[in-house]
This record gives structure tokens, C-alpha cells and sequence, in this order.
């Protein structure tokens, strides 16, 4: 990994764990030795350095690179913004399953979603990649290809990296500051720039397979490439071919933790006579932590039948509570966590075919055109059906399926139905099949007009066609239909109550007692297919030029200036049944929290939508020199940009850039930028189609009285653009007394104003009452004054604040050092982010304050990636260690909260082994062994629907360790 600024070279990354009390003492001498090595190193170099402008190739010395932080540095050490520089060959050795794996270790990429790490429920990222820059949203980040924006893969405008062409890429530049005056909209968390190696000469490919410790999540992966050169080197071309298959681990159950993984629940003991306090606090963290409201098999929760569970064959017996029973949760005792069934890792395919030609017309002119095309597959289950809360059955006394000895206590009693709480595997266990395709084709030229003069230019088309299945999905209707079965007087057989009216409705009983109980043909009534097909299209054009304007006492001043055009659309269609109004009309028992709410589904439910806008763009930048060599300034430049951007949907907005960079002497420069830079609202939030639930609200204009309202998100087109100030001052150090060491150290200060979020019904409500009469318009109110509806749209309404560190260091030294018959080389490298500040905050409520919140937010006060390489003759080793600091599962809660808030710090290993099979480098082979020690991912105390969550999955390694090897060839 490296930074701008300093010579390029094999520098990679490194390691250590802590170590499992249950390890063998060998493993524990093994851990030893790896922690005093990197100990010795990092020791003396501290913090943090800006790493090589300069890389090589495949083939050859590149002498000169454009790093991303400017459009006319050419020198990353004039940067005014620190730029992290990570080569392809330093991401494989860290994680070769995959390069953005690799990159999203980096420690300035927090909670970035991707197969390995999300969620997998029904919504989400569905197998995408997506960066998430300094945890300001994915949306926040602008992903870039060889300069060029890339086509997003969804409508929130995110791009999904893992459709690039990751056997061409050849380095990655990350701006780890606000770049819009130089890049445009969507820069405010930073850029990061895929550099692919479009000069190519030769054929090389690489095939490699890997498994976990577990022997699952088994994958395997295979690229050729080809360049050749013609017609005496003025045609070049470049084609690479990729696919990548893994297996997943279908079933969170496959991991021992998850068995013993906690929540925090409602602590019944906490009463008005006994008030919350640290010693008895609101939530208790516990193992084990379970519903008390609903089992597998059935599980009745009112009246005197209380407690009575189902089991095979629909045998009513009494349920086990547990301890600290609640009126929803309790630990332990005959609950049962239906996220044990979650997939946890998705099966995912991958393929990509890429193509690029250049061709000299002449020694001054070169056009080019390239075309990528990508499909992604992924494949997962969802958290099982269930019934619980306000959508349980209510089951009435002349059920067919009732067990005879419940309905006889129910006729004694007096008791014509009961509540039946039920996790239901058997009934369904929604499954997610997502395929997601990518086409892209650019042309454009390259051109100099003498001197330093150059110019460039190009037209680019994408498109991303994503289509998502979710199936075997709860239709609802048919689910409480088919559950109110009865016995037709007419014939003696079990039909829906339903039926007996209406004979030809298909409805096929449905017998929840019992775990297994539900028949073949009942589950297949119940279950449909939710369908969202997204088409996004995304159209650029774009023209600049640059070079040297004039010459001053200490260099020539450097400029750039363009213009640029960009039309992005996309459109959503879905199935019939999402868009349903949910009314539960002639179904007795209808669960009445559902009524009226949109969608036919128990989940998904996606709405049709569409919408487009257009940009318009012109920018210029300079660079000023305005000392050298002179007392106390070996050199001191001024850079600074301006970008003026008009949105068909909101209007013109001016974003800007002023830096310097001052170096009083050999080995020490001293930065600082200062910018103002944009978001506009992507296409999501612009357009979102309606969706559809219920809300409690108190009604101020009603003396605060408590109504059920229906809610429901929607796009707003009114939306502006997101404002963010952006504030960066650090230091490079390469002192000329220690040859080979490079430090550097960035604070940062990031501010959004009129950030995009959605306000809850409560806070609108309350917000009109207050005077904010624009946004009255989006609460309807009956006849009788009574609020109905309440619509939620995205509105300028919050600001997010950020505030850190950013540290890098690395070393080389060659073993001649050492000794004069050692030839190779050593090398470390320290990455270190330290958050201060995290704050967001909604208009009508509360500041978050964030920062060290990493059981919900992924954003720990401190993390680091530490790395050193050993070079010797045909070998490499690798051994890279990933630490994620210590902190709270909840910033928002306090000892009267929660009985336990803290989380440990976690240290993960990774090891690679490289060997030179052939002399020339020609056939190497590689090992590598991520999560080296196999550490479990921290007990953070998550509760959902009914067990524990397991953690924060976009933090911590769920997998566990995994072996990966391979060979690499080139020709």
C-alpha cells in the first residue's frame, strides 16, 4: 500500500492476533515471533507516510503518473490532498479471493457493504460492492474508472466495484479528501480512482481456489489477459477475461458463536417501584437472548392457555421460559433464533469481459474506445417467515387443526380464540436470487497542442440492468387465510373458512401446530415470487485541457479547465402484487397492524418507479508556484479549483478548492486544502416510489392524542444539493538521515450541511406545528381534523460531522544492511485512522454523536492495518495484521441503559507465501491463510426479531479462517 509522494517499490502489508486461551503453545510461540517483528518496526516509525505517485508495471518503469488528487500535479509529492496509493499486487497479497477485499480493509473505508460482509435480508446490497469512504455513506463516495465515472449499479447512485476489471488494475488512488471542484458531485467523503493497465503487452493469467477452516465458503477464481502492440506500436490492444464462483456458507448455524451469541432484552425487573438504575438497568446484555411471544411450532400468548407450546405432530405441551421474562423476550429457556437459518455468506458468480484499443492517428493525436460488460449472481436465504407481535395468528376455537385437549380448555373457559406466536422455517424461508449486469463503452482521444499543452476527451454509456427474485415469500392474504381453517359441515373435510363462501378460491388449509405440521400443498398457497427489475443508464461527455500557462520566478503555473455533461435515469418495475393494498376484507383474524398497509408480501414489496435529470459542468484549476529554494522554503505552491455545476432538477451550485503545499526543507512538506464540496440527491431519493406502514402519532392540534397514521417514504424532486466544507492540514516526512522510512500525518474536518434524510411521521408532525408550513403539505387529516396519513419524503434536513486522523508510515531496507551476502529486501507499513468526531443530526431531533459507536455504525475511535514483507531471492512473505479498536455496541445508551456497552478491540492475521516457480518470474505460486488464528468475531449484543444478530458483520470476519492457493503466469 502506498501514498503519494515517495518511490514506489514491493511494499505490502502485515500482522499479528491475540491469541485464543484454548491454543496450543506452538501457536502461541508462532503469534510471539510475528508480534516482536512488527513490534521492532513500528516502534520506531509511529504513525503514518503518503506512499508512491510512481508504480510499476507489468512490464515496464512507469517514469511519470497522474495521481488522483489533482487534475495538473504530476508529482504526488505537490498534492495538496493526501492521496492513498495501493497497488493491485499489494491487495492480492492481502486478500487474493478478491481486490476490493483487499481494499476494504484499509481502515478509512468503514462499513462498506459487500458478498462478504452484508446483511441478508431481502433489501440491502444485494452482492454489490460498494466503498463507503470514512463511513459518510456509500453515496458519499465517487468511484472512478482511469478518471472516468462508472455506470452505479442501483438507483442510489452507489457503483458496485466488484464489476471492474480486477485482473487490468493496476494501482488504486484514494482521495481521502473532499475533491468536487476537481472530479464533480458525489466527491464529498473522497474519490477513489481503479487505474487499470491499459498498455499491456504479453498474455498472463491466474487460477486459484480457496476454502474457510469449516470446509465451506469453498471458491475459486480464474482471469486471462492479453495485450499486443501493432503497426509499429501505433495499435494497441487489450482484452482480459474473468470469473470468480463462491459457495457461501449457507446457514449462520455452520459457526459455533452463533450458538452462544449475544442480546440485549427488556429487564422485567424495572418497575415503578424499582426505577432504572446502573445496579438494575433497562436492558440486560445476555446469552442466548430469544422471543418470549412466539416458538418454533406455536406458541399461544394470552388468556389462561398462556404458555402452551406445540410440539411434532401438534402435541400441546408447556413452553420452558426462561430468565428475565418479559412481555417479548426473555434468555434462554424453548425460544429459538430463527437467524441460525440466515445464509452468511451469499453463493455468489462473478464474470467480467473487458476490451480497450488505442490507436496513434497521429504523433499528436490518439483516440481510444474500451468496453466492460459484467454480470454478478448472488444467492441467499432470508431470516425464515414468522408470526409475532402484531402479525401472530389469532386462532379461534372451531380451528380444524386444534389440538382436541387446547379446544376443550378453551369451550371450560369460555375462550373463543387465542394468540399463537410462531417461527415458521416450515412454513417458508424466503430466498433471494439477485443477477446483475453491467455494459459500458467509452471512446475518446488523447492530444497535445504543443509545448506543455494537452487535451483530452470523451463520450461514455452505461448501463446496469438488475433484476431481484425473492421467492418462496409469504403472500400475507393467503398466509391468515389458510391459517383459519374449519370444518365443512357439508362434507367433513378441512377447508378455509373462507371457502365455505366463496368455493372456488383456491385457499388451501394451512395446520400451524406444530413444528413440520404445514402440508407440501398449503405451502406452496402461501408463497409467491416478489419481483424488482431496475434499469439504470448513465450517459457522460466530457472535454479538458491543460499545461502551463506562463512561468514565475519558481516554475510555471499549471492549469486545467473543461466542461462536462451527464444524464443519469433509471426505472423500476415490479410485480402486481407488491403494489397491493393490504386489507384483510373477509378474513377473520386479520392481523389489524397489516391492514391498509402496501404490499401483498410479508417482505420486499418493492413499488414501480422512474425518473432521470442532467448536469451540465465547467471547471478549472491552477497551480501556482510561488518559492524555491529560498530561506526557510525549499518550495512553496499554491493549488486551487472551482467547479460550476447546473442540475436540471435543482439549479446551479459552485464548488471550490484552495491548497497548499509548503516544503521549508529536504524531507519535510507541510500541506493544507480547505474546500467546498457537493452531493447532488442521486436518483432514489429524487424518485423513490411510495411505500407503505403504520405509525403511533400524537396529534398536537388534538390536545396530543394517540392516532394510528399510515406512513409511507416517497422521492422529493424538490431536493438540493448536499453542501459540505472540508478541512485537511498534515505533514509528509521522508527524513534523508533514515533512507528508506516515510511518515505522514492528515487531520481531517469534514462538515455536511442540508444533508438528505427522511424525518420520522413524529418529527414532521411536530415540525409543522412549529411553523415549517412547507412541510404541512405532506400530512392529511380527515373530515373530523384527525391525521390519516403522513407521507415521508427526503428533505435538506440534517448535517454530519466528522472529524480525524489519518496516519501512515512505511520503511524499506535492503538486507545488504544487515549483511553484505543477504539480497533482498524488508519492508513495513503502518495505516492508522483515528475518528474523533461522528456526529449526525437530524432536524427536531437530537445530535448522535457516533464516533467509537461500532455495534450499530461501524465506526470505531481507532483502526489500523499493519504490514511487512520480506523479499529474498524467489520468496515473498506477507503477514498483515487488521486491528479494529475497542468501543460501544450503542453511544446513545448509558449504565442505567444497558447492563454491558463496551466492545472489544479484535486483531485479525492474514499470512501469504510467494514463490518464483521459474527463474524469470514467468510461473509463480502463492498461500495464503486469512484469519490465520481463526477469531471469532466479538460478542456485541444485537437483538433481531427473536435472537441474537451475531454483530456487526461489515467490522468483523464471521467466516473464520480461510486458505486460499493459486499460481499466476505471464508470458
Amino acid at each position: 500500500m502506498a501514498r503519494e509522494g515517495q518511490r514506489g517499490g514491493n511494499i505490502e502489508f502485515l500482522g499479528r492476533d491475540k491469541m485464543k486461551s484454548n491454543h496450543l503453545s506452538a501457536t502461541s510461540r508462532l503469534r510471539a515471533v510475528l508480534l516482536s517483528s512488527s513490534t521492532l518496526a513500528f516502534a520506531a516509525l509511529a504513525l503514518a507516510t503518503p506512499a508512491s505517485a510512481q508504480q510499476k508495471s507489468a512490464n515496464d518503469e512507469i517514469s511519470e503518473v497522474v495521481v488522483t488528487g489533482s487534475r495538473v500535479v504530476t508529482d504526488g509529492t505537490r498534492a495538496p490532498t493526501p492521496v492513498t496509493v495501493v497497488s493491485s499486487q499489494q491487495l492480492q497479497m492481502a486478500a487474493p479471493r478478491t481486490i476490493t477485499d483487499g481494499l476494504l480493509q484499509l481502515p478509512i473505508f468503514k462499513g462498506s457493504p459487500s458478498v462478504q460482509n452484508q446483511g441478508t435480508g431481502t433489501t440491502g446490497s444485494n452482492g454489490a460492492a460498494y466503498l463507503n469512504l470514512r463511513g459518510l455513506g456509500t453515496q458519499r463516495t465517487l468511484v472512478l474508472l482511469d478518471g472516468r465515472r462508472v455506470v452505479p449499479a442501483s438507483s442510489a447512485g452507489s457503483v458496485d466495484v466488484a464489476l471492474l476489471p480486477e485482473s487490468l488494475v493496476q494501482r488504486v488512488d484514494v482521495v481521502t479528501g473532499g475533491a468536487s471542484a476537481a472530479y464533480g458531485s458525489d466527491a464529498v467523503a473522497g474519490v477513489v480512482n481503479f487505474i487499470l493497465n491499459t498498455k499491456f503487452v504479453g498474455l498472463k493469467g491466474e487460477v486459484q481456489g480457496g476454502i474457510s477452516q469449516h470446509t465451506d465458503d469453498s471458491n475459486y477464481k480464474a482471469s486471462l489477459t492479453w495485450g499486443g502492440s501493432f503497426l509499429e506500436d501505433r495499435l494497441h490492444v487489450v482484452a482480459s477475461g474473468e470469473h470468480y464462483y463462491s459457495d457461501g456458507v449457507k446457514y449462520a448455524q455452520g459457526r459455533d458463536f452463533t450458538q452462544y451469541a449475544l442480546g440485549a432484552i427488556t429487564n422485567p425487573n424495572v418497575t415503578a417501584a424499582n426505577p432504572a438504575s446502573p445496579s438494575n438497568p433497562k436492558q440486560l446484555v445476555v446469552t442466548q437472548p430469544y422471543s418470549s411471544i412466539a416458538a418454533l411450532g406455536g406458541l399461544i400468548t394470552n388468556t389462561s392457555l398462556r404458555g402452551t407450546t406445540f410440539g411434532p405432530g401438534g402435541v400441546a405441551q408447556p413452553f420452558q421460559y426462561g430468565q428475565f421474562v418479559s412481555s417479548t423476550q426473555m434468555q434462554g429457556g424453548g425460544g429459538y433464533n430463527p437467524g441460525l437459518l440466515l445464509t452468511l455468506q451469499p453463493k455468489q458468480q462473478r464474470d467480467a469481459v473487458f476490451g480497450h484499443v488505442t490507436y496513434d492517428v497521429t504523433d499528436n493525436l490518439t483516440v481510444f474506445a474500451e468496453t466492460n460488460i459484467a454480470r454478478n449472481k448472488v444467492s441467499y436465504n432470508s431470516l425464515p417467515t414468522f408470526e409475532l407481535s402484531a402479525t401472530a395468528f389469532n386462532i379461534f376455537a372451531d380451528n380444524a387443526y386444534l389440538p382436541a385437549s387446547v379446544r376443550s380448555q378453551m369451550a371450560a373457559g369460555g375462550i373463543n380464540s387465542v394468540v399463537v406466536g410462531r417461527i415458521s422455517p416450515d412454513i417458508a424461508i424466503p430466498h433471494l436470487d439477485g443477477v446483475s449486469d453491467t455494459k459500458t463503452f467509452t471512446v475518446g482521444f488523447d492530444g497535445k497542442l504543443g509545448g506543455s499543452w494537452s487535451y483530452h476527451g470523451y463520450a461514455q454509456t452505461g448501463r446496469n440492468h438488475a433484476n431481484y427474485k425473492t421467492s418462496d415469500d409469504p403472500i400475507s392474504d393467503n398466509l391468515y387465510r389458510a391459517a383459519d381453517a374449519v370444518v365443512n359441515p357439508a362434507n367433513g373435510q378441512i377447508v378455509c373458512r373462507t371457502t365455505l363462501t366463496d368455493p372456488n378460491n383456491g385457499c388451501v388449509p394451512l395446520n400451524i401446530f406444530g413444528y413440520g405440521s404445514p402440508s407440501a400443498a398449503s405451502r406452496a398457497y402461501i408463497v409467491g415470487t416478489a419481483v424488482q427489475d431496475v434499469k439504470v443508464q448513465q450517459d457522460v461527455a466530457e472535454f479538458s485541457i491543460q499545461g502551463e500557462v506562463f512561468k514565475l520566478p519558481a516554475g510555471p503555473v499549471s492549469a486545467a479547465a473543461g466542461v462536462g455533461y451527464r444524464k443519469e435515469e433509471f426505472t423500476q418495475t415490479t410485480d402486481s402484487r407488491s403494489t397491493e393494498i393490504r386489507t384483510g376484507a373477509g378474513i377473520p383474524g386479520y392481523p389489524s397492524g397489516l391492514v391498509n398497509t402496501l404490499g401483498g408480501f410479508e417482505r420486499t414489496n418493492p413499488q414501480p418507479t422512474a425518473g432521470s435529470y442532467d448536469v451540465k459542468e465547467a471547471f478549472a484549476e491552477a497551480q501556482v508556484p510561488l518559492l524555491t529554494d529560498a530561506p526557510l522554503a525549499k518550495s512553496l505552491t499554491l493549488n486551487g479549483a472551482v467547479r460550476y455545476t447546473d442540475y436540471s432538477t435543482s439549479g446551479g451550485v459552485t464548488s471550490w478548492k484552495v491548497g497548499a503545499v509548503y516544503q521549508p526543507f529536504d524531507g519535510l512538506t507541510l500541506r493544507a486544502t480547505r474546500s467546498r464540496d457537493i452531493r447532488a440527491p442521486n436518483l432514489g431519493e429524487l424518485y423513490q416510489g411510495s411505500s407503505q406502514g403504520t405509525s403511533t402519532v400524537t396529534d398536537p392540534r388534538n390536545g396530543g392524542a394517540a392516532t394510528n397514521a399510515l406512513t409511507g417514504a416517497v422521492g422529493n424532486p424538490a431536493l438540493t444539493p448536499e453542501l459540505s466544507d472540508t478541512t485537511v492540514i498534515g505533514f509528509v516526512a521522508a527524513p534523508t538521515f533514515i533512507s528508506g522510512l516515510s511518515v505522514s500525518v492528515d487531520y481531517y474536518d469534514i462538515n455536511i450541511a442540508d444533508a438528505i434524510s427522511a424525518l420520522t411521521a413524529q418529527q414532521e408532525i411536530n415540525l409543522c406545528q412549529a411553523g415549517a408550513t412547507e412541510i404541512c403539505g405532506f400530512i392529511e387529516r380527515n373530515a373530523a381534523n384527525t391525521i390519516t396519513r403522513v407521507r415521508l419524503p427526503f428533505f435538506n434536513v440534517a448535517q454530519r460531522l466528522t472529524k480525524g486522523i489519518d496516519a501512515e508510515a512505511s520503511y524499506t531496507v535492503p538486507l545488504s544492511n544487515f549483511s553484505d551476502s543477504w539480497d533482498g529486501t524488508l519492508s513495513f507499513r503502518a495505516l492508522v485512522n483515528h475518528l474523533m468526531e461522528f456526529t449526525t443530526q437530524v432536524q427536531g431531533a437530537p445530535p448522535l454523536k457516533l464516533a467509537g459507536d461500532i455495534g450499530n455504525n461501524s465506526t470505531p475511535h481507532w483502526s489500523g492495518v499493519f504490514t511487512a514483507s520480506l523479499d529474498v531471492g524467489r520468496a515473498r512473505m506477507f503477514v498483515q495484521e487488521r486491528w479494529i479498536g475497542d468501543g460501544r455496541f450503542d453511544n446513545t445508551l448509558s449504565p442505567t441503559d444497558i447492563s454491558r456497552n463496551h466492545v472489544p478491540a479484535v486483531f485479525y492475521t492474514d499470512a501469504t507465501v510467494t514463490y518464483d516457480i521459474t527463474a524469470d518470474k514467468r510461473l509463480v505460486g502463492f498461500f495464503t491463510v486469512n484469519n490465520l488464528f481463526d477469531k471469532d468475531p466479538p460478542a456485541t449484543p444485537g437483538f433481531l426479531i427473536a435472537g441474537s444478530s451475531f454483530g456487526n458483520r461489515t467490522l468483523y470476519d464471521l467466516i473464520g479462517r480461510m486458505y486460499t492457493i493459486g499460481l499466476r503466469f505471464r508470458m
